[in-house]
């Protein structure tokens, strides 16, 4: 036994890695010697510490409680100092009751995070012939200077610094806002551009009050409150997206990521409770959806729809407003509307974040919105007649019935405490699946009675979206284990089809465009969705090899080939519209170019190395060109001449805003300038006196 008189001894957490690998901080497969050193040609070179090769080779990552414990035990002013040992690179949690997911320097992920598909790479065989060539291109880091191809990634990596340093997170910020705006008609084309399309499934903006003040503004500006021209440069800059005029597209993705920051500056103010408005609910709505389409934090989304929660629930969103006393039809069907929004945006944003939704359909009451237009809702006096009078289809109170079971899926898939059982993952999926095909009935059956408008696939492109992505990232770390376990081939065939269902968005010219500029969600075509395509393409090695059955396979394959074929195609184009993420197009040509040649019978090491080349340049050249552009702009006729920088900032004031964009310096907004008379939709005398004619 031990002796108790004897202080028990705290031993560190021992190092599997070996050494050349805990040096780069990559992931050692602890064999002898390790895949990473046989790749860098330091075979010789890999040696482990003593004493800790009597542990399996495959050993689990250590979990978030022992982490936790550690940076307890370290930050006690007792504690003994250690060296941090903690993983840098992305690495799968260990199962068995341990952390299910990916830890990421500071981060931890839940399966709904991009960046776990990238972590799991060893699982994916069709990564397995370009493997080499990515890696002694991207992470080997013992280049000879004369290395063309190390040449081109640097100078690509180089480009990109230069194009981020372009954005306004650098620059000094003006709110003189309505200076900056466009000529009338076309912003009269963005506004209704905006309320035909976003706001079929995200009820933001109540129109008939929006329309109103919109034309006290042209006749007035000076008028004009800042809520309402936060609003008004918001829904331009949404919209912006969609224009059909390039050269219109073009000149709101220029000013689009200052508007945004100067709406963040204001939300942001010391006055928090004058915030507190519905309002103010409507700018920071639209605020997160400016920000994931035009790239702005579009990652850390999750982080401010939280934010966002939290001052709804603060104002009471989350109660019926038939819980909230008196107030008018119109204001509670605003409420629960705006709810609502909240609610899809913060499931979707957690499914991308790979983090909780944080809430439970048992922490609110409010009851989904009705189905009634905004022109019929102006002239409702009785809350009976929103449900006898469905003026039309509301793509939101459709979302709205299955948000219950989109909050369970997504808690199921970025749980970090347990994995759930593959019978859990397939029940569930049974719902899910049921629900998606009653809103495909109800979307097919609106196609076929209303006109073909753009405007209105649109919408229709955009709900999908918002229900298609669920399934595919619910069985996607099963579909992509299927080829060597059968058991999760029902995973393979769901997550291909939902991947097919994104991929016929890019169909839809109106929704394509906002998915070659968008960030966030509107990235997973490229992120999740093709790896299932390429998978599916890659060979089998039980299939059988006769003619007839080469003919099948030919024949199954060729509608494959063509998606894969458009989804490169679009991976270039989103560089093209100011993506610089040249790692995802360059992998996705050379898995094009290796999947083309099996399929053709013609393919060779020469092939793959040469697609590698091709990327790089067409990449290279893309980002120089972009540049150029940026610096002829720049010289010829600044985004930013045209709004009064010096009247608007100061340095006297020191905000907290730049927490949510990670910006080291932020100029700050003088009061004396602001018109701040907004505070009669401040609570609480909101439930009682609001009025949003």
């Amino acid at each position: 036994m031990t002796d108790p008189s004897k202080p028990v001894r705290k031993r560190r957490r021992p190092a599997f890695s070996c050494t050349e690998c805990r040096r780069r901080k990559v992931r050692c497969d602890r064999a002898v010697p390790c895949l990473q050193c046989t790749a860098y040609n330091n075979a010789s070179g890999c040696t482990y510490e003593e004493g800790h090769r009597s542990l399996p080779v495959r050993a689990a990552s250590s979990t978030l409680r022992s982490r936790q414990q550690e940076d307890r035990t370290q930050s006690s002013p007792n504690a003994p100092r250690h060296p941090d040992v903690s993983p840098r690179t992305s690495t799968p949690a260990a199962p068995g009751g341990r952390l299910q997911g990916t830890i990421s320097k500071t981060r931890v992920f839940g399966y709904g995070h991009w960046m776990t598909a990238s972590s799991m790479g060893e699982e994916f065989s069709i990564f397995e012939p370009i493997g080499e060539y990515y890696k002694n291109v991207f992470q080997h880091a013992d280049h000879s200077p004369t290395d063309e191809v190390t040449k081109i990634v640097v100078e690509c990596k180089q480009l990109a610094r230069d194009i981020k340093k372009q954005r306004p997170s650098r620059r000094r910020l003006a709110v003189d806002i309505h200076l900056s705006f466009l000529d009338r008609q076309v912003m009269d084309e963005l506004v209704a551009l905006y309320f035909n399309t976003f706001e079929s499934c995200h009820r933001i903006v109540y129109r008939p009050s929006f329309m109103a003040e919109y034309k006290n503004y042209v006749d007035s500006q000076g008028s004009s409150e800042n809520p309402f021209l936060l609003q008004l440069a918001l829904v331009i800059t949404v919209a912006g997206a969609l224009h059909g005029d390039s050269n219109v597209r073009g000149e709101i993705a220029a000013k689009a990521p200052t508007w945004i920051h100067i709406s963040q500056t204001w939300l942001s103010a010391p006055l928090e409770k004058d915030r507190l408005t519905l309002k103010c609910i409507q700018v920071q709505c639209l605020l997160l959806l400016c920000r994931q389409i035009y790239h702005v934090g579009a990652d850390l989304v999750w982080i401010s729809v939280g934010s966002l929660m939290r001052m709804a629930m603060h104002m009471g969103l989350h109660q019926d407003p038939n819980k909230l006393g008196e107030m008018s039809v119109l204001e509670k069907e605003i409420r629960r509307r705006l709810w609502y929004t909240i609610l899809e945006m913060n499931v979707q944003a957690a499914l991308d974040s790979g983090g909780p939704p944080m809430i439970l359909d048992g922490d609110y009451n409010t009851q989904p919105p009705s189905n009634i237009s905004d022109e019929d809702l102006e002239h409702v006096v009785r809350e009976e007649e929103l449900s006898n009078n469905p003026s039309r289809m509301s793509l939101q109170s459709l979302l709205a019935k299955s948000l219950p079971l989109r909050l369970r899926v997504t808690r199921i898939i970025n749980s970090l405490q347990e994995e759930p059982s593959y019978n859990q993952i397939l029940n569930i999926s049974n719902e899910l699946a049921s629900a998606c095909r009653e809103v495909t009935t109800v979307l097919d059956q609106a196609a076929s009675t209303s006109n073909s408008h753009p405007t209105a696939k649109f919408a229709q492109s955009y709900c999908n979206h918002l229900l298609r992505r669920f399934p595919l990232c619910l069985h996607f770390r099963y579909a992509i284990k299927a080829k060597s376990d059968p058991l999760f081939s029902h995973s393979q065939k769901v997550g291909l089809e939902a991947a097919l269902d994104l991929v016929s968005l890019l169909e839809d010219d109106l929704y394509r465009r906002l998915l070659l500029v968008g960030g966030g969600m509107f990235r997973d075509i490229i992120t999740r969705g093709v790896l299932l395509i390429f998978l599916e393409l890659s060979p089998d090695p039980e299939t059988e090899t006769s003619n007839f059955a080469k003919k099948r396979n030919r024949a199954r394959q060729d509608p494959l080939l063509r998606d894969a074929h458009r989804v490169v195609q679009y991976s270039e184009d989103r560089i093209r519209h100011g993506d610089t993420n040249v790692k995802v197009y360059v992998v996705l040509h050379m898995l094009m170019v290796q999947a083309q040649g099996r399929f053709d019978g013609s393919l060779t090491d020469d092939n793959i190395t040469k697609a590698l080349h091709d990327g790089l340049y067409t990449c290279h050249q893309i980002l120089k060109d972009m540049v150029t552009d940026i610096n002829n702009q720049n010289s010829n006729n600044s985004t930013y001449s045209d709004i009064d920088f010096e009247s608007w900032t100061s340095n006297d004031m020191n905000m907290t805003a730049q927490a949510d964009f990670g910006m080291n310096t932020f100029n700050n907004v003088d009061d004396a300038n602001i018109n701040f008379d907004f505070l009669d939709y401040q609570l609480p005398s909101q439930w009682a006196d609001q009025t949003w004619s």
